[in-house]
């Protein structure tokens, strides 16, 4: 019978990492969201505190490297020394937001640490206190940016009749990512023989595979918008080389997307007291634990308030006049911005046959935003987009972006030609 034992999974702690696009907002967020990721690390280290797991692996991205500060350095260097105490044992690789750099060498971690290096697979035989193997932690590091290596091919389990654990930060081809990091397979994990791979990159936490048994272990704090939910790590259980997973949640600031009908709501002050209870109802369902949620409203359904709220500035002096007050609360609800999906209530297919300016112009955007249409609609914004100057300061828009500003764009003809 192998050896029974747990450990923690946890990767992209992402250390004092800035929140941009927030964090200007409000002095009072700018401060809470200053202060998430080090309060998720704390979770982190009281749980294996309290927990006395064998060991903690560390899957990668502990720090942003583009905002790498001495505080983040510190910050991981006192949790060490905490783990330590315990009795716990930490294993680290680093990923494309931290490559191991010169300039870790400028720390020195206590001798419950092991930082695994760039250059080979590393593994590390972990006995308990009696001396008697467990388990061989296997793990190799990013040394740059832009690891396109896959390093998962090198990993290769030892002789030992052991359980076995590795840790690598990398994109698994079955899982949708926009950036290929230490690209890796399923089959690059089976040939390896290692029964564990304990993933970091890929925010969300997901089980890959049970044969092996392949995790992400997801971020422990959110860090936008679209990382909603609660955000923590893996507890694992291996007992007879079986393995069960646990989430535990680390990050206390949520994000949330909420979508609010305002298809009967006819004036704009009943409208506020529609938002302001959907955010009330949001606050009474966070967890324990919860600090507060960063909300995105978005409004839909067929309104006669459609043409108000798409006049310019319209939407962003309601959001305005919401947060006031917003913070006092315990926990808050922060509102971040208010999306417009919402349509004129009006019959717009009727619109479009029209023997008018406003049908052809209402014809041209439905074509441009069919599945056909959509090159043509990238076509027609190339010069804007290509040119050197724009290269500097806009960001190529997806297909999804571009086919949501052509209908939105309609909208708004709609609300001028209609007036006119």
């Amino acid at each position: 019978m192998k050896p029974t034992f747990s450990f923690i999974h946890a990767a992209d702690l992402h250390l004092d990492a800035a929140f941009k696009g927030v964090a200007h907002v409000s002095p009072q967020v700018a401060s809470v969201l200053r202060s998430a990721t080090f309060e998720a690390l704390e979770r982190l280290t009281q749980l294996a505190c309290n927990e006395r797991p064998f060991f903690v692996v560390l899957a990668g991205d502990i720090y942003n490297q583009e905002d790498q500060s001495l505080k983040a350095r510190f910050a991981l260097l006192d949790a060490c020394k905490r783990m330590r105490d315990a009795g716990v044992r930490v294993f680290i690789v680093h990923g494309n937001h931290d490559p191991l750099l010169e300039t870790e060498k400028s720390f020195s971690f206590p001798d419950n640490v092991h930082i695994f290096g760039t250059e080979a697979v590393e593994q590390v035989r972990v006995e308990n206190e009696h001396g008697e193997l467990v388990t061989v932690v296997h793990g190799m590091s990013h040394g740059k940016h832009n690891e396109r290596r896959k390093l998962a091919r090198l990993y290769a389990r030892t002789e030992d009749n052991v359980f076995q654990v590795a840790v690598l930060h990398c994109t698994v081809d079955s899982v949708a990512a926009s950036e290929q990091y230490a690209p890796a397979s399923v089959a690059d994990f089976a040939k390896s023989g290692i029964e564990y791979w304990a993933l970091g990159h890929i925010h969300e936490q997901q089980i890959v595979s049970r044969e092996p048994f392949v995790a992400y272990s997801g971020n422990i704090q959110g860090l936008h918008i679209n990382e909603q939910g609660e955000r923590g790590c893996l507890l694992i259980d291996v007992a007879d080389g079986q393995v069960s997973s646990r989430h535990h949640t680390l990050g206390r600031i949520q994000w949330k997307i909420e979508s609010v009908d305002i298809s009967t709501v006819e004036q704009l002050d009943a409208l506020e007291e529609v938002v302001e209870s959907r955010l009330d109802e949001i606050s009474q369902q966070l967890s324990e634990g919860c600090k507060g949620v960063i909300v995105r409203l978005v409004l839909e359904g067929r309104s006669v308030l459609d043409g108000e709220l798409r006049k310019n500035g319209a939407v962003k002096e309601l959001a305005e006049r919401i947060r006031e007050g917003q913070m006092e609360n315990s926990p808050f609800v922060w509102l971040k911005d208010i999306e417009l999906a919402c349509k004129p209530d009006v019959d717009i297919e009727a619109m479009r046959s029209r023997p008018d300016l406003l049908g052809e112009a209402l014809t041209v955007a439905d074509q441009l935003t069919s599945e056909d249409g959509v090159a043509e609609l990238r076509d027609s914004v190339s010069e804007l987009f290509g040119s050197p100057t724009s290269k500097r300061h806009l960001t190529i828009l997806s297909d999804e972006e571009l086919i949501q500003l052509a209908t939105e764009a309609q909208y708004v003809c709609l609300d001028l030609l209609e007036a006119e």
